[in-house]
């Protein structure tokens, strides 16, 4: 009697078991726009490169603050006059899904094509 009382507890068990859903951890959601696409929606052709007519690549580096605002711009380049004008687009724009750690340094690549 006891072999099938332990065997029925075996086989109710494996069919629990068999219907059982693991636990899935809560995943964070990605923004549905990367931070180069939300930067290239506020970037304007800059005006100096224009007149060159040339593709150029601009490094650029900042941080994020608590309202997720661009701030600590810096801007890799030659060309002061385009230092500025990037500085000035950029600045205290809003980076929807960033900025939820403190002190992380963004380094993005601009690539600016005629």
């Amino acid at each position: 009697m006891k072999k099938y009382l332990y065997l029925l507890m075996l086989v109710g068990f494996l069919a629990t078991q068999a219907y059982a859903r693991p636990f899935a951890p809560h995943k964070p959601t990605a923004p549905q726009v990367t931070m180069e696409q939300q930067i290239a929606r506020y970037i304007s052709y800059p005006s100096i490169l224009k007149s060159t007519r040339l593709a150029s690549v601009v490094v650029i580096q900042f941080r994020i603050n608590e309202a997720s605002e661009v701030c600590q711009l810096k801007v890799f380049s030659q060309n002061d006059e385009l230092n500025h004008s990037l500085i000035r687009q950029l600045t205290s724009k809003k980076l929807v899904g960033y900025g939820r750690v403190p002190d992380e340094v963004y380094t993005v690549r601009l690539h600016f094509e005629p």
